[in-house]
């Protein structure tokens, strides 16, 4: 699907790159929101500059990384500090650059860490602004370094010192793990040295444009403007179009296997959780599509609220307080299942 309208979003990340460095930023959104494509977009556009380099990570193409894995990934064995990533030659972002007879299996986190600024500081050197870009940044959650130092919480520190103290190297995190974001956005280490930036669903007015760009007739655009709200659909609902499938067809679909993916979830729950208690919290959506975090938040149903947002049907946005299906597809498959129970 081409990349359609996400101009606020790539402005506000192509001027943000561009100013000075002074806080860690976390690019957060419900999931297929189109966090990674606009990202991407916004090295495809900016990397042709001359002045600036990408330092780009995306950790959904690996299996959660080990120790080892970690430095394989992040690091790139040559005789610069900082190398094109092999890998991703077409998009043009770089490595962190290491000598060739490097033993990683001896590397302290310390050692790591001096690496990492070794090569930011030579891009500085060579007159460029470093942009240093993590995609799933959570999957480092559980990666422990000499005396069971946490890799990620050591992390923050130096992209603290990187960004906030030394002005040095612009960070960007992306996730879509909004219970990830939750600790971040409660971190005290991290008061006053982060910002949040919400990608969320398309906006009806867009989700009509495009659907009209494609040919869509007008009773098939305000049909779908009370259900669609992710690219991927909208990218889905054409293929399917020119596959002979009508709308309606495509849509019932989609609801029908939130549906019977939700009631399969809440079948097999863990035993420590209330079914009656799952039923309460999906009963806040009755009526209206978002509720204030405080409706749902509570001690008596933390454990089933944070499984719903775990397996990814409640979307959770700390930074502004709401609760919100994870899509609208899914949030008419939880009505559903309302109706139903």
């Amino acid at each position: 699907m081409k990349f359609y309208n996400r101009e606020r979003e790539l402005n506000y990340l192509k001027t943000y790159v561009q100013l000075e460095p002074n806080s860690i930023l976390f690019v957060y959104g419900p999931k297929s929101s189109g966090k990674t494509t606009v990202i991407l977009r916004v090295i495809e556009e900016l990397s042709k500059r001359d002045d600036l380099i990408f330092f780009y990570y995306d950790l959904r193409e690996y299996a959660t990384p080990t120790k080892e894995e970690f430095l394989k990934i992040f690091f790139e064995k040559g005789d610069k500090k900082y190398l094109l990533n092999k890998l991703e030659i077409n998009l043009g972002v770089f490595k962190f650059g290491v000598e060739e007879n490097i033993n990683f299996n001896n590397l302290s986190l310390n050692d790591v860490f001096t690496k990492m600024k070794e090569s930011i500081k030579e891009v500085i050197k060579d007159g460029k602004k470093p942009i240093l870009i993590i995609d799933e940044l959570q999957k480092l959650k559980n990666i422990y370094f000499n005396g069971g130092k946490s890799l990620l919480n050591e992390l923050f520190n130096l992209f603290i010192h990187l960004t906030k103290v030394r002005h040095l190297c612009h960070v960007i995190c992306l996730t879509s793990d909004t219970l990830f974001i939750e600790e971040i956005y409660r971190n005290s280490t991290l008061k006053n040295a982060s910002e949040y930036y919400l990608i969320d669903w398309l906006e009806k007015k867009t989700i009509k444009e495009i659907l009209k760009e494609e040919g869509f007739n007008e009773d098939e655009i305000n049909y779908c403007l009370n259900y669609l709200s992710l690219p991927y659909e909208i990218s889905q609902l054409i293929n399917n179009k020119k596959l002979g499938l009508s709308v309606k067809e495509t849509i019932k679909q989609w609801i029908n296997i939130e549906k019977d993916g939700l009631m399969f979830l809440i079948a097999n729950m863990p035993d420590e959780l209330d079914e009656n208690k799952i039923y309460e919290i999906l009963n806040k959506f009755r009526d209206k599509i978002k509720v204030e975090d405080y409706e749902i938040i509570k001690r008596e149903l933390i454990k089933e609220f944070k499984f719903l947002v775990e397996n990814e049907i409640l979307f959770y946005d700390v930074v502004n307080g709401i609760i919100k299906p994870t899509s609208i597809i899914e949030w008419h498959a939880i009505n559903e299942i309302i109706e139903r129970a």
